[in-house]
């Protein structure tokens, strides 16, 4: 038999609802059918290529703006600033 370990959620009532509702048709209780899905849902992502695009990396769609350093004459003028 294998280590258990006991873990807390939070989850909306809706979700709940649905992960009992599937439980209940599965035969298996609901830690059960969580556990199973998360299992799958583990074994897809290491399945899945793992390379990542920058639009994949930025989930607020900026984009970044690079500008060239300044130049030792624009520091030297900078003083008179």
């Amino acid at each position: 038999m294998s280590e258990t370990a006991n873990l807390t959620i939070k989850l909306p009532l809706e979700l709940k609802e649905r992960i009992k509702a599937l439980a209940e048709s599965n035969s298996v209780s609901m830690s059960a059918e969580i556990g199973a899905r998360l299992e799958r849902s583990l074994n897809e992502d290491s399945a899945a290529p793992t390379e990542h695009v920058a639009a994949d990396v930025d989930n607020q769609h900026t984009q970044e703006i690079t500008e060239q350093p300044f130049t030792s004459s624009e520091v030297k003028n900078c003083g008179r600033c």
